[in-house]
């Protein structure tokens, strides 16, 4: 099973290209079942959706993507989840500093990128990231990281907020197949 999750629209964007692609994707990929989940824009409430989810029962999971927008022109892997929060969510509560004292200040994804990106950079405008930012897409990533327990892969991909939704839902499918390829 793969989950494919994505955040509510925030701040100035009406709409959140990440939940389109969640709601638009095939349900399932090359026999794989697809779980998908649309994240509040909260520190609280993202965390607590994403380990009920996390923890279904006879759920086992064999590749998490997590998606957000930013405002660049390239989709970025994101290698590393950081230990860092800053910004406030949609119920303007404000977060700064360590998402958690005595954790690690970073943690990798155990997938590997640069193949990944090596696949993919002939087809589309995609980058391989070192900083997902400290808002909620770093947090998320950063717990998904951490509670994976590097038993399954978890990645974050930053999508560009004015892509083509449909080359957006090509780009997410392939790296689905690619990802199950190389881990």
């Amino acid at each position: 099973m793969i989950l494919l999750a994505g955040f509510e629209p925030f701040g100035r964007f009406s709409k959140n290209l990440s939940s389109e692609i969640v709601r638009k994707i095939k349900s399932k990929i090359n026999y794989h079942q697809i779980i998908k989940k649309i994240l509040p824009v909260s520190w609280t409430q993202s965390l607590e959706y994403y380990k009920k989810t996390i923890a279904l029962p006879k759920t086992r999971f064999e590749l998490v993507i997590l998606l957000g927008i930013h405002s660049s022109k390239n989709m970025y892997i994101e290698k590393f989840g950081w230990n860092i929060a800053f910004g406030k969510d949609n119920e303007n509560k404000l977060k700064f500093g360590l998402i958690r004292y005595g954790f690690p200040f970073y943690i990798k994804t155990i997938l590997d990128v640069n193949q990944i990106y090596s696949k993919l950079k002939n087809r589309t405008n995609i980058s391989i990231s070192y900083f997902a930012g400290s808002y909620l897409c770093n947090y998320i990533y950063y717990w998904a990281l951490f509670l994976s327990n590097d038993e399954y892969p978890v990645i974050f991909i930053h999508i560009p907020q004015n892509m083509e939704l449909y080359s957006c839902l090509k780009n997410i499918e392939e790296i689905i197949m690619t990802s199950l390829k190389v881990h």
